[in-house]
């Protein structure tokens, strides 16, 4: 019987030692900065300067233990393109580190970009509160707000991925114009690319480790098993 207590008490030990070991970064981070989309990148700029610094971006606010103190800092954020990252999923490429967190603390990689919601059918026509508009193969949503007598207009995208240490985050992208999104669209196509600010709410979450965790339990079960057996013997 000792044994068995003893075998089960290592168990419970290994599993709480392998829940520790494994713990990955959780929680979430604010971030704004400047971006510059053109028909085939986004390119992001620091709004600490000047000189204002490129693929920096200022962490505005943080949330959960594995990002307090980082809120006043700066980010290094990767410029992204349609050739290796394009809307859709794709292999995890580095976006986000972290410039003052301490050595080793875990990066951003990105895998996907999600296509925008809209249909293109509201990208046109004169300027009216209410419309929405996605181009294809383009993560932007844009929506058209009030007042009516001179609509303004938001844009929204989204990002998700994996951190280094095997969590998981999505990245949530708002721009604010102060015209409609066809005169955006119109800029775009005049100048080849759009510069605005830009805010992003990052939520990472932690990812249990079934495959980890099961040997243990499995080991648990066969050491109560034979005990059982052992007793009822008795």
């Amino acid at each position: 019987m000792n044994f068995a207590r003893a075998a089960v008490s290592s168990i419970l030990a290994i599993a709480s030692c392998v829940s520790v070991a494994r713990a990955s970064i959780s929680g979430t981070f604010d971030i704004a900065g400047t971006v510059t989309v053109t028909p085939t990148t986004i390119t992001w700029l620091g709004i600490v300067g000047p000189p204002f610094v490129a693929d920096k971006a200022t962490v505005t606010a943080t949330a959960g233990a594995s990002f307090a103190g980082l809120a006043g800092t700066q980010i290094t954020i990767r410029d992204l393109n349609n050739v290796t990252e394009p809307v859709g999923t794709f292999p995890p490429q580095l976006f986000i580190s972290f410039d003052a967190a301490p050595p080793l603390f875990p990066t951003l990689l990105i895998n996907d970009v999600f296509q925008g919601i809209y249909s293109p059918a509201g990208c046109g026509g004169a300027p009216a509160v209410g419309q929405t508009c996605s181009l294809p193969n383009s993560p932007f949503n844009f929506v058209n707000n009030p007042p009516p007598s001179s609509p303004q207009s938001t844009a929204t995208w989204v990002f998700s991925g994996v951190t280094s240490d095997g969590s998981i985050w999505a990245g949530n992208f708002t721009s604010q114009f102060g015209v409609p999104f066809q005169t955006v669209l119109a800029n775009l196509a005049r100048d080849g690319f759009v510069s605005n600010s830009f805010s992003a709410t990052f939520t990472v979450t932690t990812v249990p480790e079934p495959a980890i965790l099961l040997p243990l339990f499995l080991g648990l079960g066969l050491v109560v098993r034979s005990y059982s057996k052992k007793k009822a013997r008795i």
